[in-house]
């Protein structure tokens, strides 16, 4: 399916930074799925153009989705500065109220996909934010593993990381993900570390195959690799 894409400006939620992002929308009335795929640490070079988060994209909006990748404040062209994750946590929360004011979003099926610092930032803000519906991690970091936040959250979760990630080591993660309560879903990409590098299609081919049904787990039904 060919998606329109366009330049887009949106605040904060704290009344604070102006957000660049890049909409990717199918043509149409909608209303349809919608996911914010939020990236990787800005201190670290993490920004919307991020290879992992691009190709997510582009693979939901084939699939008929609505995106939304936008830099978090202080990175690229968005104003205002790093906030070591508090007012990143905003930023997302201004991007779903963005998308939840556009009559062609699917406000019963708005996911947030956030990749290393953006999967802590945006599983966070989504704990507290019950228009989101759908939930994936990639490479989420291990010191997120001791918090508590999203242990009884019934929403269906992905998680998805390489088997040699040494931020995300695949033991530490399968103990995390085993304590969440269902429905969710853990899967690891062989040889693959932090950055996916030439692995992109399969981190997003396995998140648009969660979000789009067909690796979506059923409630009581246990995890696999």
């Amino acid at each position: 399916m060919i998606a329109r894409s366009q330049h887009v400006i949106f605040p904060a939620t704290d009344d604070g930074p102006l957000l660049e992002g890049v909409l990717r929308a199918p043509d149409g009335s909608g209303p349809f799925p919608t996911a914010i795929v939020c990236h990787p640490h800005p201190l670290m070079g993490g920004d919307m153009n991020n290879t992992v988060v691009v190709t997510v994209c582009r693979a939901l909006a084939e699939r008929g989705w609505i995106t939304l990748c936008f830099n978090f404040r202080g990175a690229g062209d968005s104003s205002g500065s790093f906030d070591e994750g508090r007012g990143e946590m905003k930023d997302v929360a201004g991007a779903v109220d963005f998308l939840c004011a556009r009559p062609d979003v699917d406000a019963d099926r708005l996911a947030v996909v956030g990749y290393s610092f953006g999967a802590e930032v945006g599983l966070h803000h989504a704990a507290r934010d019950s228009r989101v519906s759908l939930l994936v991690g990639i490479a989420l970091i291990q010191k997120c593993y001791a918090d508590s936040f999203l242990d009884a959250d019934p929403r269906p979760k992905l998680f998805v990381a390489g088997d040699r990630d040494s931020w995300a080591p695949a033991g530490a993660l399968r103990e995390y993900v085993a304590r969440l309560r269902q429905p969710k879903r853990l899967r690891l990409i062989p040889s693959a570390n932090h950055v996916f590098a030439g692995r992109e299609d399969e981190v997003a081919a396995l998140v648009a195959d969660f979000l789009g049904g067909s690796d979506l787990p059923s409630l009581g039904k246990e995890i696999k690799k």
